[in-house]
């Protein structure tokens, strides 16, 4: 057998005594072997328990469960690395020099991927302090969006046209982030622009009775609701109407649709931007300058020729 080991040793590693020394030590380690798989075998069972254990801490602690899935994993992977070092240990392989590359690499690639750490710590923080949760409606500069899961380095955004928006974590912790979810009401703020011809108390009457007509406008009789500015081309109307954070899109679409019509019906103009642009043309007979005079708006143009005075 022994010759037959030398042999194989030899053809494989170009040195007959590898084979021979590597069954002599599994030989003389097979119980710390056995022991190692074991222990290997056991563990396992020992994380799968804590595991199990962190889950029902957090669901007691009304963890979500992006939250719940991005801890387990980090416990899963910790004790994982941690029961392969014991039994490596055990079988008597060295750890000492296995954390030592373990630190020596771990060092190399946090130092290369600095801003995925960044994310990582960015994501624990997200779990830890709860400024949303996975099912949360979040708004984060112009993706407005449900949150669908906490990842290591994402946070995952669907947006209402189903496009999924994987947003880095750190930036989540660096900039302003709006949650609607936490509060039960919210106010639509209303803008209504009128014309200079038109009697805005006429329009406001229109506006407040509109308001009072919708049950679900929670402030019908104290909104805030009053001329907001002059404009260039339009007298403008704020209104702040105060709804449950469920109804606020049903509310603002209707209203929209119920002040359109009222205005059509009592003739309260909804102006458009104009401009009047005045072009000079030059007589090369005389060389004299005749103005003519173009109005031009946003849907149609209405051009005067006749010559200025």
């Amino acid at each position: 057998m022994g010759n037959i080991l030398s042999t194989i040793s030899e053809l494989l590693f170009k040195d007959a005594n590898v084979l021979v020394q590597l069954r002599d030590w599994f030989f003389a380690q097979a119980g710390n072997i056995l022991l190692a798989l074991i222990i290997f075998c056991v563990g396992r069972y020992a994380i799968k328990w804590v595991k199990t254990f962190a889950v029902r801490i957090m669901t007691k602690a009304s963890y979500d469960t992006a939250a719940m899935s991005f801890i387990t994993q980090i416990i899963n992977y910790a004790l994982l690395v941690g029961l392969i070092l014991i039994c490596l240990n055990q079988v008597g392989v060295p750890t000492t020099s296995f954390v030592a590359a373990f630190g020596a690499f771990g060092l190399g690639i946090g130092l290369a991927l600095q801003n995925n750490l960044s994310n990582l710590a960015s994501g624990l923080l997200i779990l830890i302090f709860k400024p949303f949760r996975a099912g949360h409606v979040i708004q984060v500069g112009d993706v407005v969006g449900s949150v669908k899961s906490i990842q290591f380095m994402y946070t995952v955004i669907t947006t209402k046209d189903q496009k999924n928006v994987y947003m880095p974590n750190s930036l989540l912790t660096s900039q302003a982030v709006t949650n609607i979810a936490y509060t039960t009401e919210r106010v639509i703020p209303f803008m209504f622009d009128i014309g200079y011809n038109n009697d805005h108390h006429e329009a406001i009457k229109i506006l407040k009775k509109i308001f009072a007509n919708d049950k679900r406008v929670l402030n019908p009789k104290d909104m805030e609701i009053g001329i907001a500015e002059f404009g260039d081309n339009s007298v403008r109307i704020a209104a702040y109407a105060r709804v449950k954070s469920k109804d606020f899109l049903d509310v603002q679409y209707g209203i929209m649709s119920d002040v359109k019509d009222a205005f059509d019906k009592y003739g309260i103009d909804i102006p458009y931007p104009q401009r009047v642009v005045y072009l000079q043309n030059v007589d090369n007979s005389t060389g004299e300058i005749k103005g003519t005079k173009k109005k031009a708006n946003a849907t149609n143009v209405a051009i005067d020729d006749s010559p200025e005075n």
